[in-house]
C-alpha cells in the first residue's frame, strides 16, 4: 500500500486489538495493518490487511526474532502491542525491534500489572484509594472482616490474567465464603481485600506524551456482557456505557497515571468505583493498552489510537480544543455477543442513533 503508515498490532485476534484495528482503519490517512497472534484460531478474527502467526511471547527468543523479521519484511513504522505480556516482552527487547513503539516504561508496566503495587503507590501519593489489604493467609481474611469498613468485602486477584491471579473477583459476606473463594484459586499471597464500593463504575482514558496529557475522555459502565457468568455480575466487557464529563475523574485520572510514572508515555485507562457518597476511588490502571471498548470513542468522533500513532511517529496531529472531555456527554455504546455495536445519543425523545461530524476533531495541526 503506497505511502501508507505501516503498523503492526499484536494479539490481533483478541477483542481489544480487533477494536483497536477498527479505529486505525478509520484513520483519515492511508494505513497498512499487519496483525500477529499466537493462536492458530484467533488469528483468523484479525481485521488487518495481512496476518502472521507468531510464537508465544514467553517462548524464549523466538517471539522477538519473529516480530523483528516481520517488521523488516513489511517495512513497519510502528508496533502497537495491545496485551500487557507482549508489551513487556517487546519493551525489554526494544533495541531488537526495527520500528517505533509508544509504550510506558517497563517500571510503569510492572507496577500497573500488580493491583497491590498500584494501590500502595497511590496510597503513598495521597490519592483517595479504597481501604485495602493483602491476603497472605487465613488469618488475614479474619482481619479483613474486622478492620475493613462494611460488608460485603471485595476479594479479588492482585494481578492480571497471565500475570498472577486475575479476574477472580467476588464480594464476600463471611470469612468462610472468602476463604473458600481464595482456596479455590490457590490464591494465598495473590489476593487483596478491599472495602466494597456500591456506586457508579467509571473509567478515564488518556493519551500521554512523555508525561504530558494530550487528550482524554471519561465514561460510565452501565451493564455488562453476559453478567450471569460472573459471580459478581461484572465482567471485563461493558454491554452498555456512555460518555461523561466529571471534574473529579478529570482531576484524579492524570494524578493516578503520573503517580505510576511522572514521565508516562502512551495510553492508559484508570478504573474507578464510587463510594456511597458518589466519590470516585481508583481501583486499577491499565498501562499501555486500549481496552475492548476503545472503538466507541472513534465511532463517536475522536480517534485515540490514531492520535497516539501520529505522536509516536513525530507527525503533525490535530490538537484537541482541550485535554478533557473530547466527546459530547451522554453518547451511548450498546453491544453484546454477536450483536451491535450501536452508537446512540440521549435526546428529549429518548435514545436515537448518533452520527458524529468527523472521526477526528478538526483543529490546527501541531
Amino acid at each position: 500500500m503506497k505511502d501508507a503508515t505501516r503498523i503492526l498490532v499484536t494479539g490481533a485476534g483478541g477483542p481489544g486489538t480487533v477494536n483497536l484495528t477498527r479505529s486505525l482503519l478509520m484513520a483519515p490517512d492511508p494505513v497498512f495493518l499487519l496483525g500477529t497472534d499466537a493462536s492458530p484460531y484467533y488469528i483468523h478474527l484479525a481485521l488487518t490487511h495481512e496476518k502472521a502467526l507468531v510464537p508465544r511471547c514467553d517462548d524464549g527468543d523466538a517471539y522477538i526474532e519473529t516480530i523483528s523479521a516481520l517488521c523488516r519484511k513489511h517495512s513497519i513504522d510502528l508496533v502497537i502491542p495491545n496485551s500487557s505480556v507482549e508489551m513487556m516482552a517487546l519493551t525489554r527487547n526494544s533495541d531488537a525491534i526495527p520500528a517505533r513503539m509508544k509504550v510506558p516504561s517497563l517500571q510503569a508496566q510492572e507496577t500497573s500489572a500488580s493491583k497491590w503495587l498500584t494501590w500502595s503507590r497511590w496510597r503513598d501519593d495521597d490519592i483517595p484509594v479504597p481501604a485495602t489489604m493483602l491476603i497472605n493467609d487465613a488469618d488475614d481474611v479474619e482481619t479483613a472482616f474486622r478492620i475493613l469498613p462494611g460488608v460485603p468485602i471485595w476479594f479479588r486477584g492482585a494481578g492480571i490474567p497471565g500475570r498472577g491471579i486475575g479476574g477472580a473477583a467476588l464480594p464476600c459476606r463471611s470469612v468462610a465464603e472468602a476463604t473458600g473463594w481464595i482456596q479455590f484459586y490457590s490464591g494465598w499471597g495473590g489476593f487483596i481485600a478491599s472495602e466494597f464500593l456500591p456506586g457508579d463504575n467509571l473509567t478515564w482514558l488518556g493519551i500521554f506524551d512523555r508525561g504530558t496529557l494530550v487528550a482524554s475522555q471519561g465514561r460510565q459502565r452501565d451493564a455488562y456482557v453476559i453478567p450471569h457468568v460472573s459471580p459478581s455480575g461484572i465482567t471485563g466487557a461493558p454491554a452498555i456505557c456512555h460518555t461523561i464529563s466529571r471534574d473529579d475523574i478529570n482531576e484524579l485520572g492524570p494524578r493516578c497515571v503520573l503517580s505510576i510514572d511522572p514521565g508516562f508515555d502512551g495510553v492508559a485507562f484508570v478504573d474507578f468505583k464510587c463510594d456511597a457518597d458518589g466519590n470516585p476511588r481508583p481501583t486499577e490502571i491499565n498501562a499501555g493498552r486500549f481496552g475492548t471498548t476503545n472503538h466507541f470513542y472513534t465511532a463517536a468522533g475522536f480517534n485515540f489510537p490514531w492520535l497516539m500513532a501520529l505522536i509516536a511517529l513525530g507527525r503533525d496531529w490535530p490538537e484537541p480544543s482541550g485535554r478533557f472531555n473530547v466527546l459530547k456527554n451522554d453518547l451511548y455504546w450498546v453491544r453484546t455477543l454477536d450483536a451491535g455495536p450501536a452508537l446512540l445519543c440521549r435526546t428529549r425523545d429518548g435514545l436515537v442513533p448518533y452520527v458524529p461530524d468527523s472521526i477526528f476533531p478538526p483543529a490546527t495541526p501541531r
